[in-house]
């Protein structure tokens, strides 16, 4: 016969339920993954900065109106609404990712590499860091599909390494209204 304080312990019928077992993590603010997850905002924003500094307010000012005026025509309107739609759904894979609870034991997120356009589908590459399968993110396509607002998630080997791989949003509705 078991003991009694045996009977309370959780016992664990997968390995994400090992977590309950470790104590508490205390987030602390890293500035290195903040730069790296946000660089393309970034980069624009320094961009019109600089030249702002170089040029005064006409140099941004004219930026912004050639790319506003660029949406009039057809190609560059659905390039720059690609890209748009790229960049929302990258940072909604990570909420999802967030949702799913995908990350490893140190309490770190998968890395999302890149995201492009591809049709009615946005093309996610992500790198697993160690403790995270491919397999968990197959199991949490519906939770990031909930997270982007999407019609599914395909969950694809991007090579042979088993920690690379391919994360296909089909119609995200960020950006698409009425789809």
């Amino acid at each position: 016969m078991a003991h009694p304080s045996e009977s309370c312990r959780p016992v664990p019928s997968r390995p994400r339920d090992l977590r309950r077992l470790e104590p508490e993590r205390r987030l602390r603010f890293a500035p290195g993954a903040t730069l790296a997850r946000w660089w393309r905002e970034l980069t624009l924003l320094g961009g019109l900065g600089v030249l702002w500094s170089e040029f005064g307010w006409v140099a941004p000012v004219t930026t912004v109106g050639t790319v506003a005026l660029s949406l009039l025509f057809g190609p560059a309107r659905e390039r720059v609404a690609g890209e748009v739609l790229a960049l929302v759904v990258l940072h909604r894979v990570r909420v999802g990712c967030v949702w799913a609870g995908l990350e490893n034991r140190s309490g770190n997120l998968p890395l999302l590499v890149n995201a492009r356009p591809c049709g009615e589908a946005v093309v996610v590459t992500a790198f697993c860091r160690l403790g995270t399968r491919r397999e968990d993110f197959a199991a949490a396509a519906e939770v990031i599909a909930e997270a982007c607002g999407a019609l599914r998630v395909i969950v694809a080997r991007d090579s042979p390494r088993r920690e690379r791989m391919l994360i296909v949003v089909v119609r995200p509705r960020w950006g698409w209204p009425g789809r």
